[in-house]
């Protein structure tokens, strides 16, 4: 079986999500890919968070905002 058979296999299954609203949240450790489409597919798309690399994509995210204001400080 081809990982991408397993990471359809892993998205499909009801038990990886916490519901399969558009608010759903996805968590597969055997599903290699960091970004899914969310549970209906046209509500756009979510991260695995049992993925490994998530942590550095919300830590990222989180310190953007910081980021800009010391930026805008330092230019003031």
């Amino acid at each position: 079986m081809k990982q991408d058979d397993i990471n359809n296999m892993e998205w499909r299954n009801p038990a990886n999500w916490t519901w399969r609203g558009p608010l759903g949240l996805y968590a597969s450790k055997r599903d290699t890919r960091l970004i899914v489409p969310k549970a209906t597919p046209m509500m756009g798309w979510t991260l695995n968070f049992a993925h490994p690399a998530w942590v550095y994509v919300v830590a990222g995210i989180a310190v953007l905002p910081l980021a800009f204001e010391v930026i805008r400080r330092l230019v003031q």
